[in-house]
């Protein structure tokens, strides 16, 4: 597969893309305070806390927490609400920008027809207040979309881009509003894994389900602990229909999944997605053996986003959708070493029915973690 729309230049801390850039460049030397280092407190360390320790929390230890090996970082200075990529930063818990050497918002599509800011906020909360999306960690999280990122309206062709195809599947069908949030990021030097936490929606549920016409969220990361240096596509689940579709096929070798089993990025055929009433009325066609979905499987509570469930079995799915709940990603890292990591959200097939992510909790962990697994 190729994978020229993501290049990696790590020896200059610089990434080279041929695509559309946000304008709000983030700025980590940008703070308010009267010392030398980059964080917006008084001491003299390199972070954001009230210690001199040279961690990331408010204490005088090492920086780990109590919970599964956190390497704290304190956020209570951060921005964590508005359109900027400092406030993007802050509102997914990356708050010690220390950590941080380059922060950019881009698209790959060569002239874009939309305004990039357009796909992307900082929120305290996402639809109605009532609903499952609470922050998992402090009180927002960043939104990113292949359409508006506010609002309760997802049908529509924003920003085109019908000359690019997916590098991370076989598939030929074009790719359109392709959004990227891409974070070159120098891991502490107690680091043995990253984790956050996220929930995936898509207009295409459950009408798609099986085809090839499917929006797609990917983190890629782009690590020489992992593939050499590599971009790989971590977050990947079993599928929920496998003997009809599937994305790719583990090979042997890779330890982060069982060889020869096959496996879904990502969109509306992982097995993590929350059902709405598949198979009845799907765009294809049902094969015999087809896992029922019965009316009302979904748990996550998603009112007001403009992606709750069709009232309608066999909607077109020009209204409504479903998503993945809240879901977390954590990837294995080498302390001290400097990787990029990248979200990635696009439509496929056609620009009309967005999808949107929710972003929250990016921890780094000083304890080795692996996998992408739902939050219950």
């Amino acid at each position: 597969m190729t994978k020229t729309i993501f290049s990696l230049v790590l020896a200059a801390m610089v990434i080279a893309w041929s695509g559309c850039e946000a304008t709000n460049d983030f700025d980590p030397s940008s703070d308010t305070d009267t010392d030398t280092d980059t964080d917006t407190d008084t001491d003299t360390d390199t972070d954001s806390d009230s210690d001199g320790d040279g961690d990331g929390d408010s204490d005088s230890d090492g920086g780990v927490s109590g919970d599964g090996g956190v390497i704290d970082m304190d956020c209570s200075a951060c921005p964590a609400v508005g359109p900027t990529m400092e406030n993007m930063l802050c509102a997914i818990d990356l708050c010690d920008f220390t950590y941080v050497v380059s922060n950019d918002y881009l698209t790959p599509i060569a002239a874009p027809t939309c305004a990039l800011e357009d796909t992307y906020e900082a929120v305290n909360h996402f639809g109605a207040v009532t609903n499952g999306l609470a922050p998992q960690k402090n009180d927002s999280y960043a939104l990113m979309a292949s359409g508006t990122a506010l609002g309760t309206s997802h049908s529509q062709n924003l920003c085109g881009g019908n000359s690019l195809l997916d590098p991370w599947t076989t598939e030929t069908t074009f790719i359109y509003d392709v959004m990227e949030w891409q974070l070159v990021i120098t891991a502490p030097s107690n680091a043995q894994a990253f984790r956050m936490k996220y929930v995936f929606f898509s207009e295409e549920y459950d009408d798609y389900i099986m085809g090839t016409v499917n929006d797609k969220f990917y983190i890629i990361l782009q690590a020489g602990s992992t593939d050499g240096g590599n971009a790989k596509v971590i977050n990947f689940t079993e599928c929920r229909d496998p003997l009809n579709y599937s994305d790719f096929t583990c090979q042997p070798g890779d330890t982060s999944c069982t060889p020869g089993e096959e496996y879904c990025f990502i969109a509306i055929n992982s097995a993590l997605s929350e059902c709405c009433w598949y198979p009845t009325g799907s765009f294809y066609a049902p094969n015999p053996g087809d896992p029922p979905c019965p009316l009302g499987t979904w748990t996550t509570d998603i009112s007001g986003t403009g992606f709750e469930c069709a009232t309608d079995v066999g909607s077109d799915g020009s209204t409504t959708g479903s998503s993945t709940g809240w879901l977390q990603t954590a990837w294995p890292i080498t302390g001290g070493e400097t990787f990029v990591l990248t979200f990635h959200i696009h439509d496929t097939g056609d620009g009309v029915w967005d999808s949107e992510v929710i972003l929250d909790s990016f921890e780094f962990l000083a304890t080795p973690e692996q996998g992408t697994t739902p939050i219950e």
